[in-house]
């Protein structure tokens, strides 16, 4: 499988899992308070997109990062 490929895969499979262990969460204890949308924004969930985004270091940059830790 090509690497793309495979990340999107597992990306996914974060996601869904998160989704579920949220769902999971609203349906046990705030079913009758309001519903799983609402649950959903007011706990501002992260995803993992969010969490892969963050670095936006160039190649140049990360280099030279790896050299200074390296030696």
């Amino acid at each position: 499988m090509p690497f793309f490929d495979g990340y999107e895969l597992i990306r996914y499979a974060v996601d869904a899992d998160a989704e579920d262990r949220l769902f999971l969460r609203w349906s046990i204890w705030y079913q009758s308070q309001m519903g799983f949308a609402e649950f959903k924004t007011t706990l501002g969930a992260p995803r993992y997109q969010d969490q892969v985004d963050a670095d936006v270091r160039t190649a140049e940059e990360i280099l030279k990062d790896v050299k200074a830790i390296v030696g």
